[in-house]
């Protein structure tokens, strides 16, 4: 009867152990699936290489020269009275990341400044969305982010009000006027060189500042009286 029950009791034992290592394993099969199933840690939406000489030719066909100046272009020019629809992009080439052209052609009114908004708070671009390919969409892109100002001075000057100072970045972020002939009014941040200018300014400074037009970089600043 002794070695009876060791046998039964044991034959019980040997399946609640296998019972419980099926429970197991099978849950570490579901997370591992789940796993494989979720976006890579750290992962971002990036844009595929585009053309930009065929992104070119994709901003002509939708005559997005009729709301937007590019400087050094041969396009026909901006339409009368349109001059304020969109920014001058000749400069926007170095200023952003590829995507955020593309954000910009299919949702304008994610990120913009408010002089090129309507009164119902959207951007005024028109939607080509319904009209223009993928792959026009990448090669578009690709010749927004190849624009860079031509002629432009190594240095040029402007005036505006200290938004921010970030630390982190080594950026000084400035609400300032036009600068001629490189960049319109915009709210913009700048790296500081050297950086020992982030302490002698703070938010709500009025500044008179110089940029290295090469690095992008402020190098001067003189303050103004608020």
């Amino acid at each position: 009867m002794s070695k009876g029950r060791n046998w039964y009791f044991g034959s019980i034992l040997l399946f609640i152990v296998f019972c419980i290592a099926a429970v197991i394993g099978g849950a570490e099969k579901s997370h591992s699936g789940e796993a494989e199933m979720h976006h890579p840690k750290g992962w971002v939406f990036t844009m595929p290489k585009g053309d930009p000489v065929k992104g070119r030719a994709v901003f002509d066909k939708f005559s997005c020269y009729s709301c937007h100046e590019v400087r050094g272009e041969k396009f026909p020019p901006l339409d009368k009275g349109q001059a304020a629809v969109g920014p001058e992009l000749s400069q926007m080439g170095p200023m952003h990341p590829l995507e955020y052209f593309t954000e910009s052609t299919i949702n304008p009114s994610a990120v913009g400044a408010k002089k090129y908004k309507g009164p119902d708070g959207k951007s005024k671009m028109p939607d080509f969305n319904t009209d223009m390919t993928v792959q026009e969409l990448i090669d578009v892109s690709a010749y927004l982010a190849s624009l860079k100002p031509k002629g432009v001075a190594k240095s040029v000057t402007g005036e505006g009000k200290v938004v921010a100072v970030v630390s982190e970045t080594q950026e000084i972020i400035v609400e300032h006027g036009e600068i001629k002939g490189f960049m319109d009014a915009m709210t913009m941040g700048f790296k500081a060189n050297p950086t020992s200018l982030l302490k002698t300014v703070k938010a709500g400074d009025k500044i008179r500042f110089t940029i290295d037009t090469d690095k992008r970089a402020i190098t001067k600043i003189e303050k103004l009286k608020n």
